[in-house]
């Protein structure tokens, strides 16, 4: 049975090169969604839970200056601490982020994307060996370490998607699947192959940017099958209840797939 899957935790990490390649498909397909955003979408809210469409998008301004300037991002991480001390490091991050954009308005906030996003892709590939090679902790209790080369070129990326994905479910719009996408959920699962730790099961994701993949090592002891979307969605702790069809094996494999996490 393992020969038709293909081995998740032995997949390559993707490299800053094919990385770059991915970032500017994504943030050609974000910019599309964004730039379809009309003046009833700025308050709506979204699948994460303390922000609406603008906030989202002031985010994601804010990621692209983090990511040109490590000042900014130093900056905002002591900020962070000093004023949302209830909240854990990446929330504060993400809260000091927010808050220095809750004056800009909605199309300046897509324009500002718009000019910024390339600039961060290239500041990001051209981050040196030694800075990549360290690890930071994600603030997940239940998550590895990551190395910075690893937070570089794979889960901003997978965070871009990802909010691609709430910014038109929040607006009704259609999300579109692009080549870049499969690598991105690749990624993904190898990461959560990385991290898995129960019996190994073979995970079939179906619908465009799907595939097929052994999680854990050994013969599966369950076949699980998914909508792509819906269970990257659940990986990144928007949809627990996602559902998972058991095509075979036991009860206790499909409970574990469905509380694995990863991070986004």
């Amino acid at each position: 049975m393992t020969q038709t899957f293909v081995d998740a935790a032995g997949l390559a990490q993707i490299d800053r090169d094919r990385s770059a390649m991915i970032a500017e498909a994504e943030g050609h397909a974000a910019l599309q969604v964004l730039e379809k955003l009309g003046d009833d979408d700025w308050r709506r809210p979204t699948d994460c839970v303390e922000w609406d469409v603008r906030t989202l998008v002031s985010h994601l301004v804010a990621q692209c200056e983090d990511n040109i300037s490590l000042r900014t991002m130093l900056r905002r991480e002591i900020a962070g601490r000093r004023r949302h001390r209830g909240k854990g490091p990446i929330d504060a991050h993400m809260a000091a982020q927010v808050e220095d954009h809750t004056e800009a308005s909605g199309p300046d906030l897509v324009a500002e994307f718009a000019e910024l996003w390339p600039r961060a892709v290239q500041a990001r590939r051209s981050r040196p060996g030694p800075m990549r090679r360290a690890n930071l902790d994600t603030g997940m209790p239940t998550a590895p370490r990551v190395s910075v080369g690893n937070l570089l070129d794979t889960i901003y990326n997978r965070d871009l998607w990802m909010h691609r994905i709430d910014l038109a479910r929040a607006t009704g719009q259609t999300i579109t699947v692009g080549d870049h996408d499969g690598q991105i959920v690749e990624q993904a699962v190898r990461d959560l192959a990385l991290a898995w730790s129960k019996a190994p099961i073979a995970l079939e994701l179906t619908g465009p940017a799907g595939g097929t993949w052994l999680i854990g090592s050994g013969e599966p002891k369950a076949v699980i099958r998914a909508d792509t979307l819906h269970y990257m969605r659940a990986l990144a702790g928007r949809d627990p209840d996602v559902a998972l069809e058991l095509v075979s094996g036991a009860e206790s494999a499909l409970a574990a797939a469905r509380r694995a996490r990863i991070v986004f």
